[in-house]
């Protein structure tokens, strides 16, 4: 016993990164780390997106004819593109069907749109989209699973006061879902299957880094615990006493990463041979089915809690789980027709 108490970590940190002088406005880490995590995943989604145009490229009947001169060389942000397409792309055509474009859009800048800007545009128009169903759905979803709905009813400016209510994830990821559907159908660049593979990466890395700011605010806790990796927190959100406890923000923290990681090696190991629906099915069967199980660990967080037999987590989990089965389904279904129509030829 006294060992463990050697090795549990006591934690206290302030949720306040500083105040805005003369206003006295304060300013939180959880907002902070929120905005830069999406800002990063902003960015990663430009990053990933500007490689998957370089499989989608095709060059206007006026530049069919023309040659790349021998003399033609890349500027740094083409050669990167150039050597990531080259190490995953067995094929000279595609090889050089890219370069061709990078030649073209470097010498008739007005008339051929880069690859870098098709990608910034691109992202530029899903942003609007995915921030806004991020926090609206988040909210939403805090409110209808995790609060009396009532309350909110009688005064409905308290749905906008984020800083004094909660963000549920799960009313997060159903919004994305919804609003990628809604942005896609206004396009033709892309399938929405296509789209949510090379978006559920970068909003894998998202949800780990606002785990961190729950972690700060010491909020989402697990339950007491006996374990040597039990965290005490000082002033946990929930009021409760300040005894060892699973850090349950840096469990899910782990969990995200790890869906991270895996999603971001299998979009570049089958890069050229991408089965669409993949990624998605395995970021939401992975991250749910785990989330399942950590919610046992967890106290409880909604007032509905006493009257299920499971965690409001945990029953909103399951449907989920469901649809990343039969996302999973669907895309291996997907291979086998395309090994069958290869197998025809």
């Amino acid at each position: 016993m006294l060992l463990q108490l050697l090795l549990w970590i006591s934690v206290d940190p302030d949720p306040i990164v500083f105040r805005i002088p003369f206003l006295n406005h304060p300013i939180a880490w959880y907002g902070v780390i929120f905005s830069s995590a999406f800002y990063a995943g902003y960015k990663l989604f430009i990053w990933i997106y500007s490689r998957e145009l370089l499989k989608t490229i095709q060059i206007p009947k006026k530049y069919s004819n023309e040659s790349v001169p021998s003399y033609f060389s890349l500027t740094k942000d083409q050669g990167k593109l150039y050597k990531f397409f080259e190490k995953r792309v067995d094929n000279k055509e595609a090889l050089s069907l890219v370069k061709k474009q990078l030649y073209l859009e470097q010498t008739y800048p007005k008339e051929i749109s880069s690859i870098s800007s098709r990608g910034n545009k691109f992202a530029d128009s899903a942003l609007l989209y995915m921030i806004i169903a991020t926090v609206v759905g988040a909210r939403l979803g805090h409110i209808l699973f995790y609060e009396p709905v009532l309350d909110y009813l009688y005064s409905p400016i308290l749905i906008l006061k984020t800083w004094e209510g909660g963000l549920a994830s799960h009313g997060g990821i159903i919004a994305i879902l919804f609003s990628a559907y809604v942005f896609v159908k206004k396009r033709k660049e892309i399938s929405y299957l296509g789209f949510m593979d090379l978006v559920c990466i970068p909003t894998m890395f998202v949800c780990a880094w606002i785990r961190i700011g729950n972690f700060i605010n010491q909020e989402i806790l697990g339950a007491p615990t006996t374990y040597v990796w039990g965290v005490i927190f000082k002033h946990p959100a929930d009021g409760a006493l300040a005894v060892p406890r699973h850090p349950m923000p840096l469990y899910e923290f782990i969990l995200y990463m790890g869906v991270f990681g895996l999603l971001f090696y299998l979009w570049q190991k089958n890069f050229s041979k991408r089965r669409e629906g993949l990624l998605l099915s395995l970021s939401i069967l992975i991250s749910f089915s785990v989330r399942f199980f950590l919610e046992f660990l967890k106290m409880p967080q909604s007032i509905y809690d006493h009257e299920l037999s499971l965690q409001m987590g945990q029953v909103l989990s399951l449907p989920m789980i469901a649809i990343g089965v039969l996302l999973f389904i669907k895309a291996k279904k997907e291979k086998d027709y395309l090994d069958k129509k290869v197998s025809e030829r």
